[in-house]
């Protein structure tokens, strides 16, 4: 099943100078699915989306955290480097995922060079369709540019990541992949028809947008994103999730956090 990432990561927004007599700050950009609560060294710091370009270069500790999850990683912030943060969370923490990513000078300006680290370790690494080798690998030289990355693995879900390689840099990359969940039997038998004329109301999410799911379970392949305030006609209710008529033959799932229903 195909994780998308539909966030295009450009990381040109650090600076080139080299003048010490600039101030030392480190840029760090965290998104996340659902929004979490983000704390730095303990310290509650706002919601998810989270952008700061003023934090002292050094390793801190990342911490999101949802009404029944977190996720908790030290992460080395480089002077007048980018680091980005992107994590979607599952049921449990083995059906969540997701990366941290960002530069390292190389001191070779005319060639850029690429790291990816994966959990599970020997997930496969697959660079604009074409597969590349096993993870941990280094690519000494990539193409600079816009580049996709798919990392897979068996029984987990895959990860697609959009990305910039850049002249001069290494572009590191430290995913997590997240375990396929099955729909849980009891949900599928508690999946009923629905006769009568319900709809869903797509409540605010934070992120503009509701992740609609092929199967009722945060593992399954996402279908479509549909929008807060739009409705949609109900065809099944299971627990915890609805089935919505998405129109022109096409249905699935959505979870009922999010939803509001109207007769």
């Amino acid at each position: 099943m195909m994780f998308k990432q539909f966030l295009i990561l450009i990381l040109a927004s650090f600076f080139l100078s080299g003048c010490s007599l600039l101030p030392k700050k480190s840029t760090l950009e965290i998104s996340s699915y659902p929004v979490a609560k983000v704390f730095i060294d303990n310290k509650e710091m706002g919601m998810t989306p989270y952008k700061n370009n003023s934090l002292k270069p050094g390793i801190i500790e990342v911490k999101l955290k949802t009404n029944d999850q977190e996720w908790v990683k030290k992460i080395d912030l480089k002077n007048n480097i980018n680091t980005v943060v992107d994590w979607e969370f599952g049921n449990g923490k083995e059906s969540s995922g997701g990366y941290v990513l960002f530069l390292e000078k190389t001191g070779d300006a005319k060639k850029s060079s690429l790291m990816v680290n994966v959990v599970p370790d020997k997930s496969v690494i697959n660079i604009d369709s074409e597969i590349k080798g096993v993870s941990p690998l280094r690519f000494n030289t990539v193409n600079s540019g816009d580049r996709q990355l798919v990392l897979s693995a068996s029984g987990y879900k895959d990860l697609s990541v959009f990305v910039k390689a850049i002249n001069g840099y290494q572009l590191v990359i430290d995913a997590t992949l997240a375990q396929e969940i099955s729909p849980k039997i009891n949900e599928i038998q508690a999946s009923t028809p629905t006769v009568n004329s319900k709809k869903v109301v797509i409540k605010e999410t934070g992120t503009g947008w509701l992740r609609v799911r092929e199967q009722a379970n945060n593992g399954s392949k996402e279908i479509v994103k549909v929008k807060p305030t739009e409705s949609y006609p109900i065809l099944e209710e299971g627990t915890d999730w609805y089935k919505i008529d998405l129109g022109n033959n096409k249905s699935g799932w959505v979870s009922a956090k999010y939803v509001s229903i109207v007769e």
